[in-house]
């Protein structure tokens, strides 16, 4: 007689689930193999059965709220147990990563976009196929978040720009430009974000185009990247004007109202909300320039698929990623967790969710960098830039100019693909003298 039908699977889903939460990594791995290898046959096939692993980084709190979306998936799927693992959000990407390369991933890991390049490239995570996306809502928006090499990888599930929170006791009128935002500050309603590549990449198309061209070259000759680098060099020296790498610094300056505003994604109301209170804050848009709106990054919380799920786990979990997107769960999400629904359909009512819809309405605006980009290498080399002129180390052309560089360098990006600022060339191998 095989384990799985000589132990009853209730109890040793309690022993194992008791284990998993003691961080004992090597019965977790036996754990997921046994589940992998215990999944029933359906006697119906037109129904949902069988076992179903899902990965995430809730809170406790956040969980609580996803649990209780999960029993209605239960409710109308009596057939399929789900199996759920809260890892902390620093080692689950990590732990995907190790468990997925032993061939025991979960089947469902909601995880972010970011992820997508480098996960799809190790093939650890499976594309849709056309059926599977037909059935899907998928915008145009929605499409690019989870593009990877013409292939669709996941379903979005909430978006998370940055955008700009205020102190609803300090600011009677929130500042919409960067002129303004400068002379509100002076006034004594401090502005703090962190001045790095990813935190602050927002200004760039507030003051040019944009890093890329509608065909995906990397223009920073017409970018306002050089003007943006420019405009914080200055600022910085402004008053009421704090730029640090030390966000959570940051961020209780903004609680104890010493600064009336602060950049930063949807994930810090919570935390705000505990510190502040209830309407004590509230959210827009981040301040235009003269080229037009704020362009803050736009990564979103996916659902991924593993790639060696079995063909019933995979329409399993499809299922339930269709689910935890759709109109009423995302409604459940943004009413309980303030989460900004990636669903178009989805109505953002700001007398109903009014931080919520800050966030929604800078999204529109937001920028979707390609996953096929090496984000790592990219963010460093942007960062060095960002770093190096405003410690006054390059002036803001020598950055950009030495950016260009560093990608070409790194072969994020070919000569073709690349437009450098006026007067910046590549660096080419000199051959050696004799």
């Amino acid at each position: 007689m095989s384990i799985c039908r000589s132990l009853p699977f209730a109890s040793t889903l309690i022993y194992f689930h008791k284990v998993i939460y003691r961080h004992k990594t090597i019965l977790l791995m036996v754990f997921l193999l046994g589940v992998s290898g215990c999944r029933s046959t359906p006697n119906n096939t037109g129904a949902l059965s069988g076992h179903v692993i899902l990965w995430h980084s809730w809170s406790p709190d956040e969980a609580l709220v996803l649990e209780q979306a999960l029993a209605e998936f239960r409710e109308s799927n009596p057939q399929v147990t789900l199996v759920t693992l809260a890892l902390p959000a620093d080692d689950l990407l990590a732990r995907f990563e190790q468990s997925a390369n032993d061939g025991a991933g979960p089947d469902l890991l909601l995880g972010s976009t970011d992820w997508i390049g480098s996960l799809a490239g190790s093939g650890l995570i499976r594309p849709l196929n056309e059926a599977e996306i037909d059935a899907l809502p998928l915008d145009s928006r929605a499409t690019r978040l989870v593009e990877f090499q013409n292939n669709v990888y996941g379903i979005p599930l909430s978006l998370n720009p940055k955008a700009l929170y205020f102190n609803q006791s300090l600011v009677d009128r929130p500042a919409t430009t960067l002129d303004e935002l400068l002379e509100y500050a002076a006034d004594g309603q401090g502005v703090a974000f962190v001045p790095r590549f990813e935190a602050a990449y927002w200004g760039i198309q507030a003051l040019g185009q944009g890093l890329f061209d509608p065909d995906g070259t990397l223009n920073l000759a017409d970018s306002g990247f050089i003007d943006w680098l420019a405009w914080l060099k200055a600022a910085q020296n402004e008053p009421g004007v704090i730029l640090n790498v030390d966000d959570q610094a940051l961020r209780q300056l903004f609680i104890e109202g010493r600064i009336a505003y602060y950049i930063a994604p949807p994930e810090q109301q919570a935390a705000l909300q505990q510190a502040m209170g209830e309407d004590t804050f509230g959210v827009t848009r981040l301040p235009r320039g003269p080229a037009g709106p704020a362009g803050p990054l736009l990564p979103a919380e996916t659902a991924l698929f593993y790639t060696f799920s079995s063909d019933q786990q995979v329409r399993t979990a499809l299922a339930l990623a269709r689910f935890l997107a759709n109109q009423q769960q995302s409604i459940r999400f943004m009413r309980e967790l303030n989460r900004v629904p990636a669903n178009r359909q989805v109505n953002v009512d700001p007398r109903i969710y009014p931080t919520v819809s800050g966030f929604a309405r800078q999204a529109n605006t937001a920028v979707i960098l390609p996953n096929e980009l090496d984000r790592d290498r990219f963010y460093a080399a942007g960062d060095r830039a960002y770093a190096s002129a405003l410690a006054g180390l390059l002036t803001p052309e020598e950055a950009v100019c030495r950016f260009g560089q560093e990608v070409v360098e790194a072969g994020l990006y070919s000569e073709d693909e690349i437009i450098l600022p006026a007067g910046c060339s590549l660096l080419t191998d000199e051959p050696a003298s004799n």
